[in-house]
């Protein structure tokens, strides 16, 4: 019987991100791959060429759905307008919301000190940036803070509600995810109209 090189491919890239998502990148061994995936370490190889390169096409995969979306919402918006920042703000929110393998996934990328930060990650932050920066122009959002900044200030804010939720759910009137957002997206847009 033969087997599908893609399915081939696909069935070792779910195994890895089970595996990466419980133990970390460098915890998983090439055996554990090869046996959780039910194929041979030098098929990982041919398809992958390392356990490096799997690593970076799993954590791809967890964020192409979002960035393909987020990506849309940019593209489509034309003008800037500010609904269109707090929509951003949602949408990764219930990204991590819904995936919570993917936060798991992001952690360990965290804690292992993984600096590669991705092309699909770069492109997105990048293209965020460079549309705050034309709120800032055109008066919608203040002037004074790094169009960066304010990518990474939700992107953060988002991924760490989720990172450290068994942590934070058990503080007095903490509340529901719901509310979170809802506060934040307060604060957060709020914070970034231009001064009077």
């Amino acid at each position: 019987m033969t087997r599908d090189p893609e399915q081939t491919r696909l069935r070792i890239m779910e195994a890895g991100a089970e595996l990466f998502v419980e133990h970390g990148f460098s915890s998983v061994t090439m055996s554990q791959l090869a046996k959780s995936a039910g194929v041979t370490k030098s098929l990982i190889h041919h398809h992958f060429g390392s356990k490096e390169r799997l690593w970076e096409a799993v954590k791809e995969r967890a964020f192409e759905r979002y960035f393909s979306t987020q990506m849309a919402m940019l593209e489509e918006a034309g003008e800037p307008d500010a609904a269109l920042l707090g929509a951003s703000v949602e949408a990764y929110f219930r990204f991590l919301q819904a995936n919570p393998k993917v936060v798991r996934l992001f952690a360990w990328t965290h804690l292992e000190g993984d600096t590669s930060c991705g092309e699909l990650d770069a492109q997105l932050v990048g293209a965020g940036a460079e549309w705050v920066r034309q709120a800032q122009q055109r008066g919608l959002l203040r002037d004074d803070v790094n169009p960066t900044h304010v990518i990474a200030t939700f992107v953060m804010t988002c991924t760490q509600w989720f990172e450290a939720k068994c942590h934070h759910q058990h503080w007095p009137g903490m509340g529901s995810d719901d509310a979170f957002l809802e506060d934040f997206l307060r604060i957060f847009l709020e914070g970034l109209l231009p001064r009077r």
